[in-house]
């Protein structure tokens, strides 16, 4: 008989609270708000996960409504009724039907899913013609659609998606068909090794032009892919140069032999957009409007370790996420969110346009450590940046000032300082040229990226 005193108990791992703060932010990946989420669970009677374990499930449902609305405006936790017993908004996990479930895993996990489930439906409508979307929910039909494709998700997790994914992936497959984008000769990708082929030789054409690789998604963000099963990527695509190699993809994309595919969430009717099928690629043009290293409205330089690029259809946000790293980019357009761009990218525009070297994010921090021990010579680096812009500040005001700042604070600052220091010196077509190749590589519509197609709401 086995003892059970050779097990140890593993302590329970409390998940994420769904604070105000995280309920108010959208699931990093399906993109639809937390709230909402909550709201529809609420109205399809579902228990939800709490955060201490277990599961709650709300009765009072036209009261929890109600609060959601209030939420909207207050952003304050609120009560949640079921069967006698009350609890905080608080109280509930962020599981993974809210873009948690382990950090970074839990949002990865219900991408394979639902991506991967899109290949299964776009399989199973092409082997039955168009159906209802209730003929397709069909477990047989979906076993012998999954067994065509090669994808990363498990047949069991491909039959518990249900609900707005499925309708999505219902969606979607549709338009696809109908615009001609997919068809029976091709077989569907989710990070197979075929798929994952395309993007290894992306970087060895990149290396063969001399030239730094973009990240995967922002040089083809396609979700899935829909290759001609006679195609041997190997054998088609010559990784040369990248240029080459781009008009090889963008000519595959043309005759429908090899098929990127990004994926939104569909609620209702599905849309698509081509991207990139022009040599040189169609990319959008941007100009500077104006750069803050404060509010807009109020506030000091003193007031955040951040700094703001306001250009012609939106915003730049440059500011460290964490203590001691890289400054990113995050871009918001007047209709949309226009995505990220990391310091490194912003180093390389630099490097291109402006033929200036920016300090990487381990000299700047350096720098900044020597400003917290009173080197006057880092100091000096950091406040002739400084007055550049705020020429009537004297430098005696300025020592007093950063003597207040952490080194997290100031390297933070100084990084988007010298970003903004060469925009504002090179100020005009330089500039404007360097804010374009940010924002279009944020949008995955840089001069470097190849053709694809967006299925969208």
């Amino acid at each position: 008989m086995r003892s059970f005193k050779s097990f140890k108990l593993e302590p329970i791992q409390e998940a994420v609270k769904l604070t105000p703060g995280q309920l108010d932010k959208p699931n990093s990946t399906t993109g639809e708000d937390r709230i909402d989420i909550l709201a529809r669970l609420i109205r399809d009677n579902q228990p939800l996960e709490l955060a201490s374990g277990g599961t709650f499930t709300v009765t009072e449902i036209e009261d929890a409504l109600k609060q959601i609305e209030i939420f909207k405006k207050l952003k304050k936790a609120f009560p949640l009724h079921g069967n006698g017993k009350s609890i905080s908004s608080s109280d509930l996990g962020k599981s993974s039907v809210f873009g948690g479930g382990g950090g970074s895993g839990g949002g990865s996990l219900n991408t394979k899913i639902t991506e991967s489930h899109q290949c299964v439906i776009c399989q199973a409508i092409l082997d039955h013609g168009i159906q209802s979307e209730e003929f397709f929910m069909d477990p047989d039909i979906l076993k012998a659609a999954y067994k065509q494709v090669e994808v990363d998700a498990s047949l069991d997790e491909i039959l518990s998606v249900e609900g707005d994914w499925f309708h999505s992936s219902y969606e979607s497959a549709l338009l696809l068909i109908k615009k001609g984008y997919i068809n029976k000769s091709h077989k569907f990708h989710r990070n197979s090794k075929t798929m994952n082929d395309i993007y290894a030789l992306k970087n060895l054409a990149y290396k063969n032009s001399d030239q730094k690789a973009v990240k995967d998604d922002k040089w083809n963000p396609g979700d899935i892919w829909a290759i001609d099963k006679s195609i041997s990527i190997s054998k088609t695509f010559n990784p040369e140069s990248i240029s080459s190699y781009n008009k090889a993809i963008l000519q595959n994309f043309v005759d429908r032999k090899v098929v990127g595919i990004s994926l939104k969430l569909v609620k209702k009717t599905a849309k698509a957009k081509e991207y990139n099928i022009k040599l040189p690629p169609d990319t959008d043009d941007h100009k500077i409007k104006s750069l803050l290293f404060q509010g807009e409205v109020r506030g000091t330089f003193w007031d955040n370790k951040g700094a703001t690029i306001v250009f012609d259809t939106g915003k730049m946000a440059l500011r460290a996420g964490s203590a001691g790293a890289a400054i990113k980019g995050e871009i918001v357009l007047k209709t949309a969110r226009g995505g990220g761009a990391g310091y490194g990218i912003m180093i390389d525009a630099v490097k291109q346009v402006f033929r200036k070297k920016l300090p990487d994010n381990k000299a700047l921090n350096k720098i900044a450590k020597n400003i917290t021990r009173g080197k006057k010579r880092d100091l000096n680096i950091f406040y002739k940046l400084y007055n550049h812009f705020y020429k009537n500040e004297t430098y005696e005001n300025f020592e007093k000032e950063i003597a207040k700042k952490d080194v997290y604070w100031i390297g933070s600052k100084l990084a988007c300082m010298y970003v903004l220091y060469y925009a504002d010196i090179n100020s005009g077509t330089k500039a404007n040229r360097w804010i374009t190749k940010i924002v279009n590589y944020a949008g995955s519509k840089s001069e470097d990226s190849s053709a694809y197609v967006k299925v969208y709401q």
